[in-house]
């Protein structure tokens, strides 16, 4: 991340001193700062735009147990026990959410998620999201297997089969586009924005810190150093931004899919990959569930206003959807766009779209979060990797992320297991 000399030298920087110096914004960092100012710490926020300006902002808004996979590969890469721990880690993330208060907000709504698995495309031209017949049964046996293996380990779930009386009546399953469905029953989703709105509302400015400035969170702060403090171990940082330097005890960098562009080091740890969503006018379709479908590449839901939101298609554009840029793409919005007429039963009309847009996530090595010291000796502290799945993972994670570093132990999701 850079600073120009002109932004550099236009005044003198004022000085902060603070026990816990967080950089970034989004969820994972404003529920680092609460974690650190109710352990009793002075805390602040360097922001280089605005609160939760990245993919805290921009995602679906599901607040959803899982990962990027479904459970039975998570059992496969990571092992039964390690399995079972991430999903019971990302049901305390939305336990946690909902001690702050996230149920209150206007846009909460206490839904179901459904992992569907979709009907097996015919011979012929088929659109990129349509799965083939191989791949719809391996993605219907990956879910039934996921199904016994949540339940043997007291993750409750639900199975809905479309050839069933008991199938939800809307505009998802009226398609006859879906096969089946596994089921979070116990899921929910938010307006991101307002729920990072409300996190934020709960940071306090410390008495140290109150008179150079307002609010904990310092937006439009451009971080472009992080310098250790004196000699050895435990002797603090000197943060340099745009218009502050930060001395800190602690710093973790909350950046995730940015933290190569100020960590050395990290652009083969957090890869920047973009999504990309459209929203739709429902015209009077409603959605009973929030819905995510082959293996998380195509994901839809309706808000509380009624609003239909729609993501994905990047899988099938993967070398395009690449870096930090922020723009949307024909091939991702056409394929979309073909996903929503439908799944959604748009037919050929003109499609009521009321908004565009894309967000930059990061994706860790092997899916799971990075927490813990960014290089060797005295170093910041690091939190994210969320791969798409931050509102599932980024309160619970800062949490630990906080505990640790201030702890002085081994977090979970260590760091270090993916460095060679």
């Amino acid at each position: 991340m850079t600073v120009s000399h002109w932004r550099r030298s236009f005044r003198g920087p004022a000085t902060l001193d603070v026990g816990v110096c967080v950089i970034g914004a989004g969820v994972c960092g404003v529920s680092a700062a609460l974690a650190a100012q109710r352990r009793g710490e002075s805390v602040v926020i360097l922001e280089r735009h605005t609160l939760a300006s990245g993919a805290s902002s921009r995602n679906a808004g599901f607040l959803m147990r899982g990962a990027a996979c479904h459970y039975a590969e998570a059992v496969e890469l990571y092992g039964r026990s390690a399995a079972r721990d991430l999903w019971r880690f990302t049901e305390a993330n939305l336990e946690g959410l909902r001690r702050e208060g996230c149920e209150v907000l206007a846009s909460y709504r206490r839904v179901p998620s459904m992992l569907l698995a979709l009907r097996a495309s015919g011979t012929g031209l088929r659109p990129v999201w349509l799965p083939s017949a191989e791949y719809a049964s391996a993605n219907r046996a990956g879910l039934e297997r996921s199904l016994t293996l949540m339940r043997e380990d007291g993750l409750e779930a639900d199975w809905i089969d479309a050839n069933s009386g008991h199938r939800p009546d809307d505009a998802a399953w009226r398609s006859g586009l879906v096969a089946c469905a596994l089921v979070n029953p116990h899921d929910a989703s938010v307006n991101s924005y307002e729920l990072m709105s409300m996190l934020a509302a709960k940071l306090k400015a410390h008495a140290t810190i109150a008179t150079k400035v307002a609010s904990p969170l310092v937006e439009n702060q451009e971080v472009f150093a992080i310098e250790p403090q004196g000699q050895g171990q435990g002797r603090g940082f000197v943060v340099r931004a745009a218009d502050f330097a930060v001395r800190a005890r602690h710093v973790l960098v909350c950046t995730n899919a940015y933290a190569s562009l100020l960590l050395p080091g990290f652009d083969e740890l957090v890869k920047p990959r973009r999504g990309q969503m459209l929203a739709l006018d429902a015209q009077g379709r409603t959605l009973t569930a929030s819905y995510y479908c082959n293996d998380g590449s195509e994901y839809f839901r309706q808000a509380a206003d009624g609003t239909i939101v729609v993501g994905g298609c990047r899988t099938y554009f993967a070398e395009e959807e690449v870096g930090f840029e922020d723009r949307t793409t024909a091939s991702v919005q056409g394929a979309l766009e073909s996903f929503a007429r439908a799944m959604l039963g748009y037919g050929d009309e003109a499609l009521p779209i009321t908004a565009l847009w894309a967000g930059t996530m990061g994706f860790s090595p092997d899916g799971l979060p990075l927490i813990g010291p960014a290089g060797g000796g005295s170093s910041p502290w690091f939190c994210g990797g969320f791969t798409g799945h931050g509102m599932s993972m980024g309160y619970e994670a800062a949490h630990e992320a906080v505990g640790a570093m201030l702890e002085g132990r081994e977090p979970m999701f260590s760091i270090a297991r993916v460095r060679t």
